[in-house]
């Protein structure tokens, strides 16, 4: 599961109620996010993610930026999506949990 991929590339949400799982989820993932990224990447890790995912920039324009190669970045990109997905599932399995719970009231 590309949690990551979810994030930044999932659809606007709507004000259905529907979607309460969706926004929840959006909104503890944009808590937990930053924090995994100071804490758990390195500095160009966190550099190359910020450059794909916020900026829209690809792998070849994100290389000329930081001035290292167009693999190099994939590597960094690869590495930093693996630390990130695996931190953010736990994430995702206890907001799963929790609205579970919640909701069988």
């Amino acid at each position: 599961m590309d949690l990551i991929e979810q994030y930044y590339y999932s659809p606007v949400i709507g004000s259905d109620s529907c979607d309460d799982f969706n926004r929840a989820k959006r909104t503890a993932f944009a808590l937990i996010l930053p924090k995994i990224m100071e804490g758990e990447l390195t500095d160009r890790q966190r550099e190359c993610i910020k450059m794909k995912y916020i900026r829209n920039m690809t792998q070849s324009e994100i290389a000329d930026k930081l001035g290292i190669s167009q693999p190099s970045v994939s590597r960094h990109i690869v590495s930093a999506k693996g630390i990130i997905n695996d931190r953010l599932k736990y994430c995702y399995l206890a907001l799963t949990k929790a609205l579970y719970e919640y909701d069988k009231d």
